[in-house]
């Protein structure tokens, strides 16, 4: 299994001109002859029969997670919810990993029990009116 560095990651998130920005890590994975990848500062989560496969169902997810966060008018109060804080100008950071690790049972399950690959990855997500 590879090792996780036990450093602190910051996924951030900017709203720029109907677009977001957001930059996360992504845990890429194998269940049952199924490539995940899954991002646990969102809880987000996409699969397939292959890696680009996986990664290219996690965007699609990714733009539907916040493409209905901003519909409803509940991204702010999801992110916190998710324990991420808030800055001025709409800057959002992401909890740090050792506080992902205590709190979300999922991730821990994961690098206990699964060769696994990090990715760190920026997303460019339009948003809708």
């Amino acid at each position: 299994m590879e090792k996780q560095k036990r450093t602190k990651f910051s996924g951030t998130v900017f709203f720029r001109d109907k677009q977001i920005i957001v930059n996360l890590f992504v845990i890429q994975f194998e269940d049952d002859n199924c490539r995940i990848a899954y991002c646990p500062a969102l809880n987000v989560y996409g699969y397939g029969k292959s890696e680009e496969e996986a990664r290219s169902s996690f965007e699609v997810n990714l733009a539907e997670f916040f493409d209905y966060a901003i519909k409803k008018k509940t991204l702010e109060c999801e992110l916190e919810s998710l324990g991420w804080s808030a800055s001025k100008g709409k800057k959002f950071t992401s909890p740090d990993f050792s506080s992902l690790l205590q709190s979300n049972k999922q991730l821990k399950n994961i690098m206990n029990t699964r060769n696994f690959s990090k990715i760190d990855r920026s997303f460019t997500l339009p948003v809708a009116n």
